[in-house]
């Protein structure tokens, strides 16, 4: 496969929805790191719940918790392994 293709895979198969089609280090790479944005950009998560979805403060609040539960679920293995720790601090926040 070329980098053309490859990157093509990527593309392709880097939301969590298809993780059974990932088939490269490539692929994985570039799903966990979609999955791994949303927790370095948690204030933009609250951004979109309160100020764009004008969402009352329970309901932004299980907004971002239930899109971040998600987002760790979607991740491989070693990526949960490695940020197990993190997503259970600003989980903690969101309670």
């Amino acid at each position: 496969m070329n980098k053309i293709q490859l990157l093509e895979q990527c593309i392709k198969n880097h939301r969590g929805s298809i993780s059974d089609n990932r088939t490269t280090v490539e692929e994985l790479c570039v799903a966990d790191a979609d999955a791994i944005s949303h927790f370095d950009n948690v204030p933009c998560l609250l951004y979109l719940a309160y100020v764009k979805r004008k969402m009352g403060i329970d309901e932004g609040k299980i907004f971002v918790r239930n899109k971040l539960e998600r987002s760790f679920q979607k991740l491989s293995s070693e990526s949960k392994e490695y940020y197990l720790d993190k997503y259970e601090q600003i989980i903690k926040v969101l309670i």
